[in-house]
């Protein structure tokens, strides 16, 4: 009984963190423009510019100015900027759809888990102890309660490895 709760504990905490990271979606984000990472001073000197736009060496130069959607092409921004060809200020947005739905299925995954293990484990506990009184229905409370934990073991499992199969498929791209 101590192994199911610290199991039920454990996936309660996975469900809670993956739900507070698909909730504060930018909490871990690194700048966007500072390639060295928060408190690394490495590439900041003169001779190992990485060209990124917060990298400068340059006092006078400015950040582009922002504007509203235009057809237009994203330009070279200073003096060791690369030229991004094809990207459109206006186009289309791809959307990680196979992530967002990963996601949804975990949470369920683990719902499922948490409820398979709250009800199996109960109900094959009372079936030994009807099974202890001499009732007749004792074995099949303990079947189905040993088909409810197990079912809900299985089940984050088995979502894995579906999404799993449809990632290697290609299915979402």
């Amino acid at each position: 009984m101590r192994n199911s709760l610290t199991t039920v504990m454990s996936r309660f905490a996975l469900a809670f963190s993956v739900v507070a990271l698909v909730a504060v979606p930018g909490a871990f984000a690194q700048d966007a423009f500072d390639s060295a990472g928060a408190g690394d001073d490495s590439n900041r000197s003169v001779g190992r510019n990485s060209g990124t736009q917060s990298i400068t060496t340059d006092n006078n130069m400015q950040a582009p100015q922002l504007q509203g959607a235009t057809n237009g092409t994203v330009g070279p921004q200073g003096a060791d900027a690369t030229v991004i060809a094809g990207v459109n200020t206006a186009g289309t947005v791809r959307v990680n759809n196979l992530a967002n739905l990963e996601a949804l299925l975990n949470i369920i995954a683990n719902g499922m888990e948490i409820l398979g293990i709250a009800w199996g484990g109960p109900t094959m506990i009372m079936g030994f102890m009807h099974m202890a009184a001499g009732t007749q229905d004792a074995m099949k409370r303990v079947l189905w309660g040993a088909a409810g934990v197990t079912g809900g073991l299985a089940t984050p499992g088995c979502i894995n490895w579906l999404v799993a199969s449809a990632r290697d498929a290609n299915l979402f791209s």
